[in-house]
């Protein structure tokens, strides 16, 4: 099953900025966790937002050289380690431990790359790729590299950008689209039909607003009618016992219910 999440760039407009990247990096916690594998960022201004959550899912040993030292990245030390299959444990760490590992490549050859893989010398694997490509290497008798889909496990998220919501929705034909609002439906009334629809397609896009403007609101001011265009509109939380629910808690909630519905 397929997982997109859609969230829009001003998340965390105005707000301080350590504390924001602290908080996306739980929301990037929150997507290896469940198994995103692209998260959307729609929106203008969408800097800050892309940047932390590239950050935080690039294995650390190759974060100097692949990641370019940019403001919005000041705080970056507050991000909580990402611990999932493509970030390897450090020598007293804990984490998993395969045979398959990310890295840069440094040199190409006729059809082979030598590639930094975060071990002490750069290795020389099988394969057609371009200098200073990111790229996923299989490590056995013969390293070769593959694509990254073919890896027996969840080996992070992408992470892309529209311009405004109706475009992150067109973004994810294909997929099943669930908004996530206040005004929806409680998920306990449309659980069994979102689940044959996600079987159905194969995948699910959850779409999350902001804390002063839902998903609706942000459809409206665009000019179109989100009730005909998502597939699904859902509260998570049909009895909260608070006045709002922020995205970064918002997220974790709704990844946790549909991982309970679809597994």
């Amino acid at each position: 099953m397929k997982r997109r999440v859609a969230i829009p760039s001003s998340l965390f407009v105005g707000e301080d900025r350590k504390l924001a990247t602290l908080r996306l990096g739980l929301i990037a916690r929150y997507l290896a966790i469940f198994r995103v594998e692209e998260v959307l960022v729609f929106g203008g201004d969408s800097d800050f937002v892309v940047d932390v959550l590239r950050y935080a899912e690039t294995p650390p040993y190759l974060r100097q050289k692949l990641i370019p030292l940019k403001s919005a990245l000041r705080y970056c030390g507050v991000i909580p380690p990402l611990q999932s299959p493509h970030h390897p444990p450090s020598p007293k760490g804990r984490g998993f431990v395969c045979e398959y590992r990310e890295g840069i490549v440094l040199r190409t050859l006729t059809d082979a790359a030598l590639v930094d893989v975060g071990l002490k010398e750069p290795i020389l694997v099988q394969g057609r790729a371009r200098p200073r490509e990111r790229v996923t290497v299989i490590i056995d008798d013969k390293p070769r590299l593959v694509h990254r889909r073919k890896v027996p496990f969840y080996w992070g998220y992408e992470v892309s950008t529209a311009p405004n919501l109706r475009a992150a929705v067109s973004a994810c034909e294909g997929y099943v689209k669930v908004a996530t609002s206040r005004l929806g439906d409680p998920v306990r009334n449309v659980a069994e039909e979102l689940v044959r629809e996600a079987k159905r397609k194969g995948g699910v896009a959850v779409f999350f607003g902001e804390r002063e403007r839902g998903l609706l609101d942000i459809a409206l001011e665009e000019g179109w009618d989100p009730k005909g265009t998502f597939d699904f509109i859902v509260n998570l939380v049909p009895n909260q016992g608070t006045f709002t629910i922020r995205t970064e808690e918002a997220i974790p909630i709704t990844l946790a219910v549909l991982d309970f519905l679809l597994d």
